[in-house]
């Protein structure tokens, strides 16, 4: 047993945050560096439809030389989104996020948005784990 399989990713995961699909790139990118987060959801006609991260940022506009503030977040977004149920454990969490080559999942419950849970999310608990297991076998003082 990995102790990825006894934690449940609705323990893990964190809130997401949303932006409109008009938002620029650049005030986007102002978001997500105020709050420290790596991604935005994007929301069109009241629906998610799609995930800007980091990684898009300094692909597909950085990279190329393109105005973050002359680009929607629209134009950037990755889709489709690739999800996870709240009640799955995070060893199948992190292989599914290996298999797509990326570090976050969105977290669904009920059919609804719910979270996101990414990489860090998952290794920030290994090392939980990690310390609470050795502070077991600590002698009580």
């Amino acid at each position: 047993m990995s102790l990825l399989s006894i934690v449940r990713v609705r323990d893990a995961m964190h809130s997401v945050t949303k932006v409109r699909s008009s938002t620029t790139v650049a005030e986007a990118a102002v978001i997500m560096d105020s709050k420290q987060i790596g991604s935005v959801l994007i929301e069109e006609n009241g629906k998610i439809a799609g995930i800007m991260t980091e990684r898009d940022i300094l692909r597909k506009v950085v990279a190329k030389g393109r105005d973050p503030k002359m680009l929607t977040v629209k134009d950037m977004m990755s889709q489709p989104l690739i999800t996870i149920d709240s009640d799955a454990t995070l060893d199948v969490a992190s292989k599914i996020m290996e298999q797509h080559g990326i570090r976050r999942l969105v977290v669904i419950e009920k059919g609804t948005i719910v979270g996101i849970i990414t990489t860090r999310d998952v290794s920030n608990n290994i090392n939980y784990l990690l310390a609470k297991g050795a502070m077991s076998y600590l002698p009580e003082i």
